[in-house]
């Protein structure tokens, strides 16, 4: 991917951008159809969340060796797991009418994430590290 002045975004750049922009899309579409704005920024944020301990556990486990890896990715999901649902249900008992708002939105921007996350993972979007580093 490239800007409009033909210099490459860097990779760590693109999901933090990507998230940003389902927030502002995810918003605009509740304002569209007159739900509650904060619930589907809520949402959103709960997308920044969970790539931000994912970002987390990636780095701290790629440090150690296999059995410390493996015990960090699934130490990881269980908490990036906890951290949604526990937003979720914050929402729902705060707010009840705005749960359905920040539950759609969460899912709408978790599956654009993911379908990121793997075109980045696989080279797609031309942001692959250089091979040995």
């Amino acid at each position: 991917m490239t800007t409009t002045g033909g210099g490459s975004i860097p990779r760590q750049a693109l999901m933090p951008m990507a998230i940003v922009g389902l927030g502002a899309l995810s918003c605009a579409a509740a304002a569209a159809l007159g739900r509650p704005v904060w619930a589907a920024l809520a949402g959103a944020a709960l997308v920044a969340v969970y790539w931000g301990l994912e970002e987390l556990a990636w780095r701290r486990g790629v440090r150690g060796d296999f059995a410390d890896a493996i015990a960090v990715a699934l130490g990881g999901m269980v908490l990036r797991l906890a951290a949604v649902l526990g937003g979720l249900v914050v929402i729902a008992l705060s707010a009840r009418p705005a749960f359905a708002t920040a539950a759609l939105s969460f899912l709408f921007g978790f599956t654009v994430y993911l379908a990121v996350r793997l075109l980045l993972l696989s080279g797609t979007l031309g942001a692959r590290e250089a091979k040995g580093s």
